[in-house]
């Protein structure tokens, strides 16, 4: 029950985060191992959605979970090219899935 109560938690954070104004910030100006960081952010944000959803879910297949977050990762950026205040991208949504693909590969890994 607690890890369905931190994935509502966790997919709460990610709609405010998407729909909340933003100021500009520095992260795609700044580069950690000639990666933009706001790339790397947005792996890390996304990454712990397969875990949470696995823990809340575990009947759920680990690829089922990956199929629906990579939906959602490209909906959720999709939905801030939308929004008049906020700019959604292509390679935002890339490195959105790559976050989901990454925790979904270790996690089947793991389950092995």
């Amino acid at each position: 029950m607690k890890y369905k109560v931190l994935l509502f938690l966790y997919l709460v954070f990610l709609v405010v985060m998407i729909t909340v104004p933003l100021g500009t910030t520095i992260l795609s100006d700044t580069y950690v191992f000639k990666l933009r960081l706001d790339h790397l952010v947005h792996v890390l944000v996304f990454a712990p959605l397969v875990v949470l959803w696995r823990l809340g879910f575990p009947r759920h297949s680990v690829w089922k979970i990956v199929g629906v977050g990579v939906i959602l990762a490209v909906g959720l950026e999709g939905v801030q090219y939308l929004l008049p205040y906020r700019s959604g991208n292509v390679s935002d949504a890339v490195a959105n899935i790559v976050g989901v693909g990454l925790s979904g590969s270790g996690l089947a890994f793991l389950n092995k």
